[in-house]
């Protein structure tokens, strides 16, 4: 298999130099980190809040799920054609401190509907991250590099995830000993408030870290017939759209498997806790742990077992999700139902590393299919459609196995299980359809006709 195309239809020269990439590529992955960090920090902050403003787990799932989901998935799509058209360092600097503004608005929510309000402002600044963020990686990487680039940014998802637990579990229990606190203006915080506020606070320091990376030459660039850089909306549909073997299956599979990851980490620390009686800052190290070290190295799985398979495999990007997903199903469904703490975690370790292994290999694949000027967009457009399905409805829906078909708090094992058992299958069938729309992608990769 040629380099180009297990990388990216690239230009030879103008690339920046390793060193201006990477530093690109740490503050980027420093932005997705903290962009977890804000989203996953609620799972560890369930009986607090619950308790506070008096809901159930169905309604703490919408705080989790669908408050942050539906900003983040549609102004995605505006934002994405923006990092097409315009600077995407500015977009994603923007966006940085919009949403650390936005998460310490969390802390200072009074009623459910503050911080329902609160957390689709987070999702409407962490939309403006991933389309130009996966834009400027494509174009700073040679082809050689490009696959591990893109797979050390996605591992920012565990890493962010890990450290949103492990972080989480101790600041909430520091501020509990300490108590409720009295801010001037704001008035009373209590330690589940104090603790959003310290997660939200980095990110404005990053933002102005980013405005001092360099935004690299476009490349990769198709052209009409008439010789023109900019593409029309109807121009980026009826392309995909065309394709929609490759980009349809790509993008419902990684929905599938989105569900069963964002609902599986929404609902995992709450489930330790019900199940096996520890302390919330016990469940999130243990799962986060797991999360940490199990989820990073199945990320950076994706794209080394990509390249083994690109020896005989053109499709060897879509390849890999599916097989590692294959490996991931049985360890996914028994792990929660091992009625032991121990043997859930040891099971839980193969079930994220494979069940994540997706991550990094989904980023990079549909970019070097996809001409520069539609990468944003294309990005949003996944976004849009793993998020709407990932977050809205993963969390969501384990909460209504709980509520509404177990009918019990304490049978959310069931309901990870139950959801891992539907979604695995459903991605490797999705997977398995989209090989052959993937390969004719692969043959027009700089060849395209617009």
């Amino acid at each position: 298999m040629a380099e180009t195309t297990l990388g990216a239809a690239h230009d030879a020269d103008d690339y920046p130099s390793l060193s201006t990439a990477n530093y690109a590529l740490g503050l980027l992955f420093l932005a997705y980190v903290l962009s977890f960090i804000d989203r996953q920090i609620l799972a560890l902050l369930v009986g607090p809040i619950r308790e506070q403003f008096g809901i159930s787990d169905f309604e703490y799932s919408l705080l989790q799920g669908a408050a942050f989901a539906l900003l983040y998935t549609f102004a995605g799509l505006p934002l994405g054609r923006i990092a097409d058209r315009h600077s995407r360092k500015w977009v994603i600097t923007a966006s940085v401190a919009f949403w650390s503004v936005a998460t310490c608005a969390c802390g200072l929510a009074k009623n459910f509907w503050q911080l329902f309000a609160a957390r689709m402002a987070v999702g409407a600044g962490e939309a403006g991250l991933a389309p130009p963020a996966y834009s400027v990686i494509t174009d700073s990487y040679r082809p050689a590099h490009f696959g591990y680039a893109m797979a050390f940014y996605k591992s920012a998802v565990k890493v962010g995830g890990a450290t949103a637990l492990i972080l989480g579990g101790f600041l909430i229990d520091y501020y509990t000993e300490i108590g409720a606190v009295t801010a001037p203006i704001v008035g009373v915080l209590q330690p589940w408030q104090m603790t959003l506020i310290t997660v939200g606070l980095p990110g404005l320091l990053l933002a102005l870290l980013l405005a001092t990376m360099t935004e690299p030459a476009r490349k990769g660039v198709a052209r009409t017939a008439t010789g023109d850089l900019q593409l029309p909306i109807a121009t980026v549909a009826k392309f995909l759209w065309a394709r929609k073997r490759t980009y349809l299956s790509l993008f419902l599979g990684s929905s599938m498997l989105a569900m069963a990851g964002y609902g599986g980490a929404a609902w995992y620390p709450e489930f330790f806790v019900r199940t096996y009686g520890v302390s919330r800052a016990e469940a999130g190290a243990s799962f986060g742990t797991v999360l940490l070290v199990g989820g990073t190295l199945g990320v950076l799985l994706g794209p080394f077992l990509a390249n083994r398979l690109a020896v005989k495999h053109t499709d060897a990007y879509v390849r890999a999700i599916m097989y590692a997903s294959i490996v991931a199903v049985f360890p996914a469904v028994a792990a929660p139902l091992m009625g032991d703490k121990t043997l859930t975690l040891t099971m839980l370790f193969p079930a994220t590393m494979f069940g994540g292994a997706y991550l990094g290999v989904m980023a990079a694949s549909f970019q070097p299919i996809t001409p520069n000027q539609m990468r944003g967009q294309t990005t949003a457009i996944y976004i849009f459609v793993t998020n709407i399905f990932g977050m809205a409805v993963g969390t969501s829906i384990l909460a209504a196995f709980t509520d509404f078909l177990y009918q019990d708090d304490n049978l959310l094992h069931y309901s990870i299980a139950t959801a891992n058992a539907i979604f695995y299958p459903a991605a490797i069938g999705l997977f398995a359809y989209c090989l052959k729309g993937y390969r004719a992608s692969v043959d027009e990769i700089g060849k395209w006709q617009l």
